[in-house]
């Protein structure tokens, strides 16, 4: 199951987006890139980064950032604890640290008993992996970087994964539609998109549309400090937002239908 499969047999072109800048702009078309050397707080080391904006996008501001030398990861708990993840090697991902690994995994967890997970803007499969390290029975990875995927596979096998999950070569929507077909339900799911996409909620509401969230689902949106996300959705109720420097974590909880209507109903009641 942790093979990447040939496009025709799954999602199409496997595609995902890649992490962006945090650096906005307002143009349609506008480009540059900067780099530099600094001290990254979670790793009390030197790293470099460079940062490349090329304009506007679908789900808003398209660039990338790229990190190289100091950023590294591991399984921080359960069956695969210890395990050392690899990095995507000077590419546009930005890998969840392990100190806002561990408080996210407090939160939601701190372990599972089985289910199924989705890793959607997966970069590196941290999220996944520490997910099935703590007990999630099944975890599919998509991401649209092949350089991503590569990586996925390999810290995947690093963990003793293989098993227990599927890799994806594709971009959101379009994977969304296609495991819909499947008539697959996710229990978790991460979404870790570029820093600068603001539309997750949009993205939320198509997955419930789709039919694609278990009953008390919990969806995960890890995001720019500076974007926010409404306290209620239609079908989703947040139940945690957390800031970690830069980096924001907001959790949400999937209602059903039926209970959305409750909740409406009852709020008509105590009017």
């Amino acid at each position: 199951m942790g093979e990447e499969k040939p496009d025709e047999e799954l999602m199409g072109k496997r595609k995902s987006s890649p992490r962006l800048s945090t650096t906005s702009c307002d143009a349609d078309n506008y480009s540059f890139s900067v780099s530099g050397k600094f001290i990254h707080p979670a790793f009390e080391k030197k790293a470099h980064v460079s940062f490349s904006l090329f304009g506007k996008g679908k789900y808003g501001t398209i660039g990338r950032i790229a990190w190289k030398g100091a950023i590294g990861v591991r399984v921080i708990s359960g069956t695969a604890k210890g395990r050392p993840l690899k990095a995507v090697p000077g590419n546009n991902t930005r890998p969840t640290t392990d100190k806002v690994k561990e408080a996210i995994f407090s939160i939601i967890g701190p372990y599972f008993d089985g289910g199924t997970a989705l890793d959607l803007f997966a970069g590196t499969g941290g999220l996944g992996i520490e997910a099935w390290s703590r007990g999630m029975e099944r975890v599919i990875f998509v991401d649209r970087e092949k350089i991503s995927i590569d990586v996925i596979r390999h810290n995947v096998a690093a963990a003793g994964a293989e098993q227990a999950v599927e890799i994806y070569r594709n971009d959101a929507e379009r994977a969304l539609k296609a495991l819909a077909r499947r008539k697959i339900q996710f229990d978790l799911v991460f979404l870790d998109p570029p820093y600068r996409m603001s539309t997750m909620d949009e993205l939320m509401s198509e997955m419930a549309k789709l039919e694609l969230l278990a009953q008390d689902a919990v969806i995960l949106v890890e995001h720019d400090a500076e974007i926010s996300y409404p306290q209620e959705l239609a079908s989703f109720r947040q139940v945690r937002e957390a800031k970690y420097g830069d980096t924001a974590v907001t959790i949400y909880e999937y209602l059903s239908s039926n209970d959305s209507a409750d909740r409406g109903d009852s709020s008509d009641e105590e009017q």
